[in-house]
């Protein structure tokens, strides 16, 4: 018998001091117990779990009710607890703080309105009987108060004060009667947020000199539009003026009806419309004779505002006098028909025929409209222009202005290719009930994929904890908290993976194999590879069920090709089966194993805190001119950069490769001179590397921060790879006892490694070996690599290779043949900020803690590892090594103490800064947003400067097209996955523009397309296919890292919204018109919201 406190309880079970477990049913007297109340429990020890469970719970006091302040607010009298965290989400008067612990707005202190981002230290509760946390007080976790500081940018209800504090309109407490202008000084207090690219946040802010009241006013007109489309003067206008949809090509009719309700006549002046819709697409149709003419006005209209009434009264007034000039619109008085009808009809209308039409020039007596009377207007739309579009019509009184939209949504003729096929209809599977049948599992023989790869079969499963499925674990242990953290990533998979779950489905043959048709499979939803284990479920006989595991061993497109109990296969006659999809939970588990290998790197490595010099591992001494001048070439800093660095004379290179130190080298030398090799006397294997990436070459070389991982901060286009494949050739050239393993997260980026050293030719045949997964198809990797693969097979024979290239996950396979700490001397891992902490750890552990190198390059600013499960993200798993490390400390960027080294330390930190793939147009926004406006343009003036005369740029010089598109977003079938009909179509057309244009044509294989969605993807490919550009390559963000194309079109949603701002302010947006906000900003007054913006550059991305 024990008296403890119960720490926890959420109804159904609960634990005393964390470490007694117990259920409702062992409390005696049912008592409601609630967390902090004391206890006598009896204890046992359970057999099962080996921990210690209550069979019998008795409370000792019920101080719960006793403390009426506690009793009535519903919380833990226990102290308060301080929790530093994010505001996740906002509600109606509430929100959640790191999406766990809720707080009311009411507790938030004064003059502090949250928002989402926002960093806060909170004041927080346990409730009794569950594990809900609530906050009774909140407040930023930092503020401060800057002054004449700066509006540098402006972008619809966002804003950006002196480049580094966000602001958005929706939650900013201004001064009265003062709109925020671009280049306004202002001061704000400011809050830590973490919005996009910022660290604060705006609160409040006001003008250092106010303007005067006039500039107040115009502003304030912005928001007033909504008053011009009210009826007034006892006028009624016709309010349904939406032309609906339209093919390309076509024209409609509307008659738009106009009424005098009122008791005195009122005088329509002139009609207008204002502008918005660039094709002008909409026009009068003048009565009488049918003739047309285009639309004129009395009154100009001005630009870049919307119409509010001090507008109105303006129009009001110059009308006034303006009563005696001709009237442009089409009038016929007609007292019989509603003036809320509203005839639409084509060319040919049976009812447009029935309208009398005339040529109008002058204000006849149908101008003025009598008390009851009615007249109307024909509006003509010609649809030129696909996409949503809307335009103002204005109805100029002699004493005020009535306002109506013209709406009107023009499809093309391609995009019936790819309409919505079938409608969506996402429903969950439904979940069988459990059979309480019995159940006979079949398995198939154990099948030897590959025959050269015989690995003992040691690997823990590492089963997911139940308890981990019912409640959120908080761990703060490294190892225990990614774990964790794993877990919960997993769960999610499979809970995702079960709504792909199947019933009913028939099987077809394939010879003596079965094959089973998954859709969806083709855009990876589910997502299968070769290896992946499938449960089919015979239907239930006499409560039975048969289960049959089965093996993925084949795919194409939507159909997988399984391996079965051969009985089975034999015995199958097209029974419809039920199947069940499992998690593959190889790469898992390899995190899991790795984290409980990689603890000997201990804080050195894992939370590095100073930096202890190490003896360099090799004495660097070139003589770079002396080399240049002997050889007959030019020095480095005198050659021009080239597209690709990597590539040089191919003479250089294997005179490069003669010169690797042979054991012969030390043999004749005293130890105090051999102990220590040098680097070859020659120049760099590339003779073109800049500055930077020699720096980080020699680094790397020399180690002398060793085991602290070296960190080579690469944006775009900076030369990262090529400086890796230096630094690899370098190592294995000087160090002959090296043994390198080069990673990285993807295939693609391990192939991309393996070429280029493979291009190098510096490397002798048996050096090099890629290492691939087992479930790789043959057919996607490229011909030149395959030879490295062959050896690869063998991971044994691969092992001992000097230079091995595999992918992060890939590299678990060393840990199964034995290999363990140390075997590698040098880990590069290249895009490591793609990669999951664990994951990237997979390789880290192969590598001594003591004497090892590890090197990570990558970019913290571009994209991170692919997270789906919403609480592992919250907790930090979608934090890649790379950006965690460079947080801390000794990483973090310092300008007062390196400004003379790219504010980093260079002991640890080479940033990349020259960059070869953009032109200055391309580069100048990523720089100042990501880059401290440090990235300096170096790329070849022959490839960036290409396209510069296309006929088809907005603005002749600058190779940017922002192209607003005004489409719908459609789903289709089962897939999740969103597409835009309209914008797909216009990417179509602008590769048929580029691929096949006059003046300059461009390959198809220099264009690429990259989208986020993947039946977006799906779609484009349909229209390319259409028109005969199947060599343009889709794909999603991930399938172009690091990929170089002359042309890059981007089809995505408006989310740009520093890309729009700067295209607009550069003249070179085009398409639908932009947003209010935005159009206020920039252009004339604009209809409607986009939906979709495509975004071409002609520039390797």
């Amino acid at each position: 018998t024990v008296q403890g406190v119960v720490t926890r309880y959420c109804g159904d079970y609960g634990m005393i001091d964390d470490l007694i477990y117990f259920s409702s049913e062992a409390v005696t007297s049912k008592v409601l117990l609630n967390v902090g109340q004391e206890v006598i429990a009896l204890v046992q020890e359970d057999k099962v779990s080996s921990g210690l469970k209550a069979i019998r719970v008795e409370a000792v006091s019920d101080k719960w009710e006793d403390d009426g302040k506690n009793h009535s607010r519903g919380l833990s009298d226990s102290s308060p607890r301080v929790l530093i965290g994010c505001v996740t989400s906002l509600m109606e008067g509430a929100g959640y703080i790191s999406q766990t612990t809720y707080f009311s707005l009411e507790s938030v202190c004064e003059g502090f309105e949250p928002c989402k981002g926002d960093w806060v230290e909170a004041e927080y509760w346990i409730r009794p009987g569950t594990w809900i946390s609530e906050a009774i007080s909140v407040k930023p976790l930092r503020y401060k108060r800057v002054d004449r500081v700066c509006i540098s940018s402006l972008c619809g209800k966002n804003g950006v004060i002196d480049d580094s504090v966000f602001f958005t309109l929706d939650s900013l407490k201004l001064a009265e009667g003062y709109v925020p202008r671009r280049h306004d000084m202002v001061s704000a207090v400011v809050v830590e947020s973490s919005q996009s690219c910022y660290v604060w946040r705006a609160l409040c802010m006001t003008p250092v000199k106010r303007r005067d009241s006039s500039a107040f006013e115009e502003t304030a007109e912005e928001f007033c539009g909504a008053l011009l489309l009210k009826n007034k003067g006892d006028i009624e206008v016709t309010r349904l003026t939406n032309f609906g949809t339209l093919k390309e090509g076509e024209s409609k009719n509307m008659v738009i009806w106009i009424e005098n309700k009122g008791d005195i006549p009122q005088n329509l002046v002139s009609c207008k419309l204002a502008g918005w819709d660039k094709a002008k697409q909409f026009r009068f149709e003048m009565l009488d004779k049918g003739q047309t003419c285009p639309a004129g006005s009395l009154v100009p209209i001005p630009e870049k505002k919307n119409f509010s009434d001090k507008y109105i009264t303006f129009l009001d007034s110059h009308q006034k006098n303006k009563t005696s000039q001709a009237s442009e619109s089409s009038l016929v008085n007609n007292g019989d028909i509603s003036p809320d009808d509203c005839t639409c009809k084509g060319e040919n209308g049976d009812k447009e025929k029935a309208i009398p039409r005339r040529q109008a020039t002058e204000l006849e007596p149908g101008g003025l409209i009598p008390p009851g009377g009615k007249t109307l207007i024909v509006v003509v739309c010609d649809a030129k222009s696909p996409g949503r579009c809307r335009e103002l019509l204005l109805l100029c009184f002699s004493s005020f202005t009535i306002g109506r939209f013209l709406e009107v949504n023009v499809v093309s003729g391609e995009e019936s290719l790819i309409a919505v096929r079938e409608p969506f209809s996402w429903k969950k599977s439904k979940t069988s009930p459990t059979l309480t049948s019995t159940k006979t599992t079949v398995v198939v023989t154990t099948q030897k994929r590959n025959s050269r790869r015989q690995l003992p079969s040691f690997l823990p499963q590492y089963p997911i904890p139940d308890r981990l499925k019912k409640c959120l674990l908080n761990m703060s242990n490294y190892k225990e908290k990614f774990s964790t953290l794993l877990w919960l990533e997993e769960i999610h998979a499979e809970m995702e993976l079960k709504e792909y779950n199947m019933s009913g489905v028939t099987l077809k043959r394939n010879g003596d194999l079965l094959v089973l048709e998954v859709p969806g499979l083709a855009e990876s939803r589910p997502s299968l590879y070769a290896g992946d284990k499938l449960v089919l479920k015979s239907q239930e006989y006499s409560g039975h069920v048969i289960e049959y595991i089965g093996y993925v061993i084949e795919i194409h497109e939507e159909e997988v090709t399984l391996k079965l109990n051969p009985e089975f296969e034999q015995a199958y006659n097209f029974e419809p089966m039920d199947v069940e999809f499992t998690y593959n939970r190889t790469t898992s588990r390899r995190c899991h194993f790795a984290l409980e290998h990689v603890i000997h790197l201990g804080v050195k490595v894992l939370f590095p805190e100073e930096v202890i010099l190490q003896s360099p591992q090799v004495t660097v001494n070139w003589n770079y001119v002396q080399d240049a001048k002997r050889d007959g070439q030019p020095t480095s800093k005198n050659r021009k950069p080239t597209k690709d660095q990597s590539k040089h004379a191919a003479k250089e290179r294997q005179a490069g490769a003669q010169d690797a130190p042979g054991l012969a080298a030390f043999a004749g030398k005293p130890v105090n001179e051999a102990q220590i090799p040098k680097a070859r006397e020659k120049e760099f294997f590339n003779p073109v590397l800049n500055e930077n990436q020699k720096l980080a070459v020699r680094r790397i070389l020399s180690g002398d921060c060793r085991p602290l991982p070296y960190i080579l901060f690469g944006p775009p286009g900076t030369g990262k790879t090529v400086t890796i494949i230096e630094a690899v050739l370098q190592v294995h050239h000087a160090l002959p006892d090296s043994r390198i393993l080069v990673c990285a997260p993807s295939n693609s980026a391990a192939d991309l490694v393996c070429l280029r050293l493979h291009e190098s030719q510096v490397l002798r045949p048996g050096a090099m070996v890629r290492v691939n997964a087992t479930c790789r198809f043959e057919e996607t990797i490229v011909d030149a690599i395959k030879a490295y693969c062959k050896d690869g097979e063998d991971i044994w024979k691969a092992s001992r290779f000097r230079i091995i290239i595999t992918t992060c996950s890939s590299a678990g396979l060393f840990y199964q043949i034995g290999v363990r700490v140390g075997h590698f001397t040098h880990v590069f891992v290249d895009e490591a900020g793609q990669a999951s902490e664990p994951e990237c750890l997979i390789p880290l552990g192969l590598v001594s803690d003591a004497n090892g190198q590890i090197v990570l390059a990558g970019d913290p600013m571009q994209l991170g590892p692919v997270i789906k499960s919403r609480l592992a993200m919250a907790y930090g798993l979608n934090v890649s090594m790379l950006e965690r490390l460079m947080s801390r400390p000794v990483y973090m960027r310092d300008e007062d103490a390196f400004g003379a080294c790219g504010a980093y330390n260079p002991l640890l930190v080479t940033k990349l800064v020259n960059n070869y793939r953009s032109h200055p147009a391309l580069l100048a926004l990523p720089s100042r947003l990501f880059y401290h406006r440090e990235l300096e343009v170096c790329a070849d003036p022959k490839v960036v400067t290409s396209l510069l005369g296309w006929e088809k740029l907005p603005k002749k010089g600058f190779p940017l097209i922002f192209h607003g598109v005004r489409g719908g977003e459609a789903r289709e079938g089962r897939s999740p996955s969103w597409f835009n009909a309209a914008e797909a179509v216009q990417v179509m057309r602008y590769c048929c523009l580029l691929a096949r244009g006059i003046s300059s044509q461009v390959s198809a294989s220099d264009i690429g397309v990259i989208t986020p969605y993947r039946k977006q993807v799906e779609k484009i490919k349909i229209l390319l296919r259409n028109v005969d550009l199947m060599d343009i390559k889709v794909g999603s963000v991930e399938e172009f890292q690091g990929q170089e194309y002359l042309v890059v079109i981007i089809s995505t949603d408006p989310c740009f919204g520093a890309l729009l701002e700067y295209s607009i302010t550069n003249g070179v947006y085009t398409g639908c018109d932009l947003p209010p906000e935005l159009q206020s900003l920039f252009c004339p007054a604009p209809p409607c919201q986009p939906t979709s913006f495509t975004c071409f550059l002609p520039q390797p991305p």
